[in-house]
């Protein structure tokens, strides 16, 4: 006999996180921007309950902030965060990537490889399609190495890192220029260099860390003057 049932719809819950979601990787909701539950449940033309629902978990995520008495707004990351998570970040890719040089297949390669030429399709596209492409291929190798838990963990860092490497793009002049940092990573893959492949992995976000931390120094100045 069944104990639960099973669920057939998507939630409402799930469709307004969903939309929230979007609205934040789009840029229309930017940090230090005001959601109010009214407001998102008459657009989205359902009841205040899956918006407040939606927004726990965002909360939950760090990507939302309820302030006492003054209301909940786009969570507003500083370099201390962007430390904390491009370290954490760089100890679960390099574990990632050692262990699937482990039992690295031609399969595993192909997986990855049609990741980078749907990124490279991405760049005569709009830039958030190509943030999306860049998160794809760095999921798929924290998903093929294995580690069910490590995968989870990453998972949970992804929307807040997916505001972070806007940033990285946005720096660069040329649209590939994100798209080039990965090839070194990929062609150490395909050697089945596991050294190598961390080392890349490692500098790759090493180099990231570097240019958004950069941008929010200018960011800072340009609030100064």
């Amino acid at each position: 006999m069944a104990i639960f049932k099973k669920q057939e719809r998507t939630t409402l819950k799930m469709v307004a996180l969903k939309q929230i979601k979007e609205a934040l990787q789009s840029g229309k909701l930017k940090s230090g921007d005001r959601i109010v539950e009214a407001e998102l449940a008459r657009e989205m033309g359902i009841s205040r309950f899956p918006i407040r629902e939606a927004i726990s978990s965002l909360e939950k995520e760090g990507l939302v902030v309820t302030l006492p008495f003054k209301g909940t707004y786009v969570s507003q990351f500083d370099e201390k965060d962007l430390e904390e998570l491009y370290a954490l970040r760089s100890a679960l890719e390099e574990l990632a990537i050692r262990l699937l040089m482990q039992k690295i297949s031609s399969k595993e390669i192909k997986k990855l490889d049609s990741v980078l030429k749907a990124m490279e399709q991405a760049t005569h596209n709009r830039k958030v399609v190509l943030i999306s492409e860049d998160m794809r291929f760095h999921r798929r190798i924290c998903e093929l190495s294995g580690h069910r838990r490590l995968f989870d963990m990453w998972l949970t860092l992804q929307d807040q890192l997916r505001s972070f490497i806007a940033l990285e793009e946005h720096s660069y002049e040329e649209a590939d220029q994100l798209l080039k940092t990965h090839y070194p990573i990929m062609e150490a893959i395909k050697k089945g260099d596991s050294s190598l492949a961390e080392k890349c992995i490692r500098d790759h976000i090493a180099d990231a860390l570097g240019i958004i931390r950069r941008v929010l120094q200018k960011r800072y100045e340009d609030s100064q003057e």
